[in-house]
């Protein structure tokens, strides 16, 4: 992932949310955790677009 891309998954976040972290998971897929101010943990997988290299994220 380039900070483009985390720049694109953060734009996408309620703003109440912040990244706390990121890992490839087994499947393949990206995965990126956040926590809102209360401290609950949400979690969302990334699909990439190779076509216009952007990434949109999806709530598990």
């Amino acid at each position: 992932m380039t900070e483009k891309h985390v720049n694109q998954i953060k734009s996408q976040l309620p703003p109440e949310e912040t990244i706390d972290r990121m890992y490839r998971a087994y499947e393949g897929d990206i995965r990126v955790i956040t926590k809102d101010n209360t401290g609950k943990e949400y979690r969302y997988t990334v699909i990439y677009n190779a076509a216009d290299d952007t990434v949109k994220i999806e709530r598990m």
